[in-house]
């Protein structure tokens, strides 16, 4: 493949990564506006059992699909890299090189854990 596939791959992933990252901000800001405004509503074992499986299912395919697309633009980035003796000269192609992906894996699943149980905590 030629660079600018790699390039067309990085924008569609990070594209990607932005639309899921702006989905789970709106679900959570939404389940943070129900907790704070449902009062006794709440109080139902069915409605807490609810929010809390759509917060927890949600929050599982987020981590999923955010991780993926991580695990693309790296490896984009790293072909790129490969490749390229420009790119590799870069500013942004020793980035590339120089970024621990399983360091930014390892945050995203803590945040987005620590995430859910402060809101499982909250609906129960």
């Amino acid at each position: 493949m030629d660079s600018e596939d790699y390039i067309d791959i990085l924008s569609a992933r990070a594209a990607d990564a932005r639309a899921i990252i702006m989905f789970f901000a709106v679900f959570h800001t939404g389940l943070l506006v129900v907790l704070g405004f449902a009062g006794t509503g709440l109080q139902d074992s069915g409605t807490q059992l609810a929010l809390t499986a759509v917060t927890v299912l949600t929050s599982i395919w987020t981590l999923f699909f955010l991780d993926d697309c991580m695990q693309d633009i790296f490896a984009c980035g790293k072909d790129l890299s490969d490749g390229s003796e420009d790119f590799k000269a870069s500013h942004i192609g020793r980035r590339f090189i120089a970024v621990p992906l399983p360091a930014f894996r390892v945050v995203s699943a803590i945040v987005i854990a620590l995430i859910v149980v402060a809101e499982v905590i909250a609906i129960y």
